[in-house]
């Protein structure tokens, strides 16, 4: 028997910034991995990286086009074409543009997150620090702010379609390849799990990415190494 932390939560207008759009900032369907660990440690204080296993799954009512400010740096500064400057670690001064763009944005978001940490015994530490954040929770962009709507330790057993006939998914999705008993016709994400920092560039290079169908509740007959959440007789799916 599993022990889990159940997280039910609710965003107005987030974006899920897919990494390879630019001239439109288009959005995943329901935050990443890796998103969704950053919260995580954000609300606790972690320093640290604190390896976990997430469940993702949720529905947004409809999708809306916007316009958010763009900002764009990281090149020598040139009075003739950048708008604004700033020092950087060099005492070199970086060019800034300002612009607009296009951002997709999802409406009235409902998710339900699903966490077991490697570690047993922090389940009570992140459990506390989603109940006393030590700050302010976002998913997606700085501003997505959520609202946790219910919060939980939950006990979970490994899904078996004879014993679990009336256990059922609430919402879509994520489930990684391995855990499909078939390979389906559907959209299949490439989405960031863990990252660590170049000590030379200090940019994020990704360690880790699962890929995962975005799946509908029909389709939970073809999933494998899934487990039930036995308050909420709901699937759950891990990644």
């Amino acid at each position: 028997m599993l022990k889990a932390i159940r997280v039910e939560l609710e965003q107005q207008l987030p974006n899920y910034r897919k990494p390879a759009s630019f001239l439109v900032k288009e959005s995943f369907p329901l935050p990443p991995y890796s998103t969704v660990i950053g919260m995580i440690h954000t609300a606790c204080g972690f320093t640290e990286y604190h390896p976990m296993r997430i469940s993702i799954q949720g529905n947004y009512a409809s999708d809306v086009s916007d316009l958010a400010v763009l900002y764009n740096f990281g090149i020598k500064y040139d009075a003739t074409r950048h708008q604004y400057k700033v020092l950087n670690e060099e005492g070199i001064y970086d060019g800034i543009n300002r612009g607009v763009r296009n951002i997709h944005l999802l409406s009235d978001v409902k998710m339900i997150l699903h966490i077991i940490p490697d570690k047993e015994e922090e389940l009570e530490e992140i459990l506390k620090g989603l109940q006393y954040p030590k700050r302010f929770l976002s998913l997606g962009r700085h501003e997505d702010l959520i609202h946790i709507t219910e919060i939980s330790e939950v006990e979970l057993e490994e899904y078996d379609v004879k014993n679990h006939r009336n256990a059922k998914v609430e919402y879509n999705l994520y489930v990684p390849l391995e855990c499909m008993k078939k390979t389906l016709v559907g959209t299949v994400y490439r989405l960031t799990k863990e990252f660590e920092i170049n000590p030379k560039t200090k940019y994020r290079e990704w360690k880790k990415i699962v890929k995962a169908y975005y799946v509908t509740p029909e389709n939970i007959r073809f999933l494998k190494n899934a487990y039930v959440d036995k308050e909420n007789n709901t699937i759950v799916c891990f990644a």
